[in-house]
């Protein structure tokens, strides 16, 4: 800025200097070449022509420098808007100048604007710790409060399955908490990718149907419908599995915890405009206002009315559904009134494997009824994971051997060929289950092995399964999926091309 000011004044300076040495040179001329009149006269025109100068002079000061001088006045104390505009027309180092101030007010908006996100973003950190903290302190306070009454006082049966299934109940909460912080931090950093495979929709959907259903409380007038759509996808749909299962089992969750009664529907259309399915979730819950419903999607979000007061939840839910369908190509929008319902809308690129989906053959088994005395080998170095696995297998009467560690585990295949399923926990001392696995295989190759980690992922159970692993059971055990791989497992071919096709 400084090398403008002095360029303009050395240019005025200049004009000066070259001013008064031409005024001068014609006054010697006139003294000496010029006689009487002559003499005056010329001396009058040049002192008219000086006063010109001088004038235009004065106008040329008053026009290129104090004018801006004043605009430049006005935008430093009033930041004037239409000055900045005014000094910008000058054809002079001010039209820079008023550059530099448009400038530097967009840099202020900016600041402005990084303050104030970041005023809210410690906001929302602040609420989002305080509600965190409410949310895993509320379960942990019924686990802790009812395993503590079951093991002091004496109870009936039912108030004991009351409080066990409130213990259930509330460890399986914490877990999904858990699942959605660990979630939405792999996808803020990137890694979490879609694995694609191809499965059957409809069967898919029935069992996600079937699924929520059960959880719904006995005395909360609710209705979930799985929609038969028009045009059925009769070949088998390609995405990413698990990620799809998310998004759905997310949206009618979410329809259902916000809905105190009536009817939630889902289901499917194609869309053959965009070449996409188009999937939806219906309900008749309590709505929301056009400003929550521009918010939904974000983290931490949750509705706050006299409805919700008493709802649990980070508002994680709609941010990991909206991160996997745009992950999955799709995109998610809704639509709300108050009072009526939501419709949450999402689509999915249509792509099919050509493979026509044949019918499910269902298997009736009874547990109980139909034991089968299999021999597992467990392989858990942790003593109350073994503990709990251990009596989970009471149930059904089966003979157990245990390993602590990867090594043992090999041993004890290989020396005891009565085994016939083995469950292998990935992570253990000196030896893993990956490369325990990969020895067992070597010597018995249709020895069917299911994975249990503590790890919870797509990118663990791809891993898993492209390791040749016949299933994986995730921690917490669930003894429901546990039994439910057992019996398929115990109803597989054992001709040994197919098992080594199935087992590897």
């Amino acid at each position: 800025m400084k090398e403008h000011f002095s360029t303009t004044f050395s240019r005025m300076l200049a004009l000066l200097v070259v001013t008064g040495i031409l005024f001068l040179s014609l006054c010697l001329f006139s003294i000496f070449f010029l006689d009487g009149d002559q003499f005056k006269t010329g001396i009058g025109l040049l002192m008219v022509s000086f006063a010109v100068i001088i004038v235009s002079y004065a106008i040329t000061y008053k026009t290129l420098i104090n004018k801006p001088l004043s605009l430049m006045t006005k935008i430093l104390e009033n930041n004037d808007e239409a000055a900045i505009t005014e000094l910008q027309k000058f054809s002079t180092e001010f039209s820079h100048i008023g550059d530099l101030f448009i400038s530097n007010n967009k840099q202020k908006e900016e600041l402005k604007k990084a303050k104030e996100k970041a005023e809210e973003s410690e906001l929302l950190k602040s609420s989002f710790l305080t509600n965190l903290s409410h949310e895993i302190r509320t379960p942990m306070n019924a686990i802790l409060g009812f395993s503590d009454i079951l093991s002091t006082q004496n109870l009936t049966d039912k108030e004991k399955n009351e409080y066990i299934e409130v213990i259930t109940r509330s460890g399986k909460n914490l877990v999904s908490i858990i699942d959605d912080l660990i979630e939405m931090s792999k996808i803020d950093t990137n890694q979490v990718k879609p694995n694609f495979s191809a499965f059957n929709l409809d069967e898919v959907l029935n069992d996600i149907q079937k699924t929520v259903e059960i959880t719904i409380p006995k005395d909360k007038p609710l209705q979930i419908y799985l929609d038969q759509p028009n045009h059925p996808v009769v070949y088998q749909f390609i995405t990413d599995e698990t990620k799809f299962r998310q998004i759905i089992v997310n949206l009618v969750n979410n329809a259902v915890k916000y809905s105190e009664k009536g009817i939630v529907n889902f289901g499917y259309k194609i869309n053959p405009d965009d070449n996409a399915l188009e999937f939806y979730i219906k309900d008749t819950g309590i709505g929301m206002s056009k400003e929550d419903s521009k918010n939904i999607f974000n983290r931490f979000n949750r509705i706050q009315n006299d409805h919700t007061i008493n709802l649990s939840g980070l508002g994680l839910g709609l941010a990991i559904s909206k991160a996997y369908v745009e992950m999955l190509g799709g995109k998610i929008w809704l639509e709300s009134e108050e009072n009526v319902g939501t419709t949450f809308t999402f689509t999915i690129p249509l792509k099919l494997n050509g493979l026509p989906i044949s019918p499910k053959k269902e298997v009736e088994l009874n547990p109980i009824e139909k034991v089968k005395p299999l021999t597992i080998l467990i392989a858990e170095d942790n003593n109350i994971n073994f503990m709990l696995i251990k009596r989970v297998m009471d149930i059904r009467k089966y003979n157990v051997l245990r390993a602590t560690n990867g090594i043992e585990a090999v041993k004890i295949c290989r020396e005891n060929d009565s085994i016939q399923l083995v469950i292998m926990d990935l992570k253990m001392p000196l030896m893993g289950g990956f490369e325990a696995k990969k020895i067992i295989k070597s010597f018995r190759p249709y020895l069917p092995i299911i994975a249990h980690t503590a790890y919870s992922s797509a990118e663990i159970n791809s891993e898993v399964y492209d390791a040749g692993f016949i299933d994986c059971i995730s921690k917490p055990l669930d003894k429901t999926k546990l039994f439910r791989v057992i019996d398929r497992i115990e109803h597989l071919t054992p001709d040994p091309i197919m098992s080594k096709l199935v087992y590897n």
